[in-house]
């Protein structure tokens, strides 16, 4: 996961505000770092560091209004997810094409060398395609079942010196990405919500298989490949900001529903006192279960901000090394004693993955504060297999894992030192978002890519 962003204006106006706003809305999709890249006229200006995008730009810009002396007309930007891979965007001179390219994705087969091997790529079949549309249908074929990219880039034809800021996505659409418009400016970006944090009109999803070409002559698209379907439901989960909305479906009210569903299942297995959320992206999960569990039991069952994030601490998922992870986990967030003493806790959190930021952080740390049971409330269901990026992979807390969804919750709870944990079925997961061509290999084994990637 990572977070891309593209503004073109057809009129030449100055887009500095736009890319501003939009790369440090897209913080929360990566914090290992983040770049822009600005069209200018002898090429293109493309500085980044593994900074916050806050410091990024005041460190390179002295804030928005250096930004706005450069008087860009288009640009990209990127937010760096893992910390194994590189800053972005990248740069490639071709033989009739300069660009500069932003993804956001996970390809198999290539070393992690994922943004590398796209521009090299891109790059390539432009000089040999006739359009660009011919070199991203080549491009989709080439990358068929290698996994997930969606991906912002600026092409500077050398010969007419004009650039476009061109757009592509999967044909499985694995990762969200959408379009949209604030006057003259057409905006590309991973998520609704950086519309909304630039006040653009969202316009539409991009589908997947569709290249979107935007330039002083407008916006041209063409969907150049149509496959099979397979958004990943992580985003509706956890990557996406719950005022997103993704094919549709408003994050948070599927956080929510899940949550209720929860309740209708476990109702007669929880003994709780209060509902909490692990912040931020266990909010919704809990307070649909709280809801819905206070009108089956018919009495109130309070919803308490019971945990609160240190607002410096890195998103724990995003931290691959088990021990750092173990300290972040520590200071992710921190308990009110005096709310959860000697109280039976339902927990609503997204998902539980490898079980070291439950166990070692919110679990220890309510244990300390005195609670009684505690009851894990989770979004997403057991993970008993590995994810698309690393497919061979064994390191998630439930992998394995086999018996009835509650036996499982029971042998995770045993691994957690929980009292139980409550387990959306697929069911529930797939009705809940909606539509069911979904990625969900991390659930039942089955893979979006090649074979050879994961036998």
């Amino acid at each position: 996961m990572s977070g891309i962003f593209g503004v073109y204006s057809v009129e030449g106006e100055n887009v500095a505000e736009e890319l501003y706003l939009g790369i440090i809305a897209l913080q929360h999709r990566g914090e290992e770092g983040c770049g822009i890249s600005i069209d200018r006229r002898e090429g293109f200006y493309t500085p980044k560091a593994r900074k916050l995008a806050h410091y990024f730009f005041r460190d390179n810009f002295d804030g928005l209004n250096g930004l706005r002396k450069l008087a860009p007309n288009a640009a990209i930007g990127h937010t760096l997810y893992e910390n194994t891979g590189g800053l972005q965007p990248v740069e490639q001179w071709g033989e009739n094409h300069l660009i500069s390219l932003a993804m956001d994705g996970i390809m198999l087969g290539f070393g992690g060398k994922n943004d590398s091997v796209m521009r090299t790529l891109f790059s390539r079949y432009l000089d040999e395609e006739d359009r660009v549309y011919s070199a991203g249908e080549r491009l989709m074929k080439k990358l068929n079942g290698k996994g997930s990219y969606c991906v912002a880039s600026l092409v500077k034809d050398k010969e007419e010196g004009m650039t476009s800021l061109v757009a592509f996505r999967d044909p499985k659409g694995i990762k969200p990405y959408c379009l949209g418009k604030k006057d003259h400016k057409y905006i590309v970006a991973s998520e609704s919500k950086i519309l909304a944090g630039i006040e653009a009109e969202f316009t539409k999803d991009i589908e997947p298989g569709e290249l979107i070409v935007i330039n002083k002559d407008g916006l041209e698209s063409k969907l150049l490949v149509e496959e099979k379907h397979a958004h990943c439901f992580f985003e509706w989960i956890y990557f996406a900001d719950p005022t997103s909305v993704i094919e549709g479906r408003d994050v948070l009210e599927v956080r929510k529903e899940l949550g209720r569903r929860l309740a209708r299942r476990y109702a007669d297995r929880v003994d709780v006192d209060l509902v909490m959320a692990s912040p931020d992206s266990g909010r919704g999960v809990a307070i649909g279960f709280q809801q819905e569990l206070s009108k089956i039991k018919e009495k109130f069952i309070p919803y308490e901000s019971a945990a609160v994030k240190n607002p410096g601490a890195k998103r724990t998922f995003q931290v691959e090394n088990e021990e750092e992870r173990k300290l972040a986990a520590r200071v992710k967030f921190y308990i009110s004693e005096r709310i959860v003493k000697d109280k039976n806790v339902a927990v609503g959190d997204d998902s539980i993955v490898r079980g070291t930021v439950f166990r070692d952080g919110m679990i220890y740390k309510l244990d300390k504060a005195g609670a009684g049971k505690i009851y894990p409330v989770i979004s997403c269901p057991a993970l008993l297999h590995a994810c698309i990026k690393d497919p061979r992979g064994k390191n998630f807390i439930a992998y394995g894992l086999e018996g009835t969804l509650e036996e499982i919750g029971e042998q995770v709870a045993e691994k957690l030192n929980a009292e139980f944990v409550c387990y959306p079925s697929m069911e529930d997961m797939i009705e809940s978002v909606g539509f069911d061509d979904l990625c969900k290999a991390c659930i039942d084994g089955q893979f979006p890519v090649d074979e050879k990637f994961w036998r």
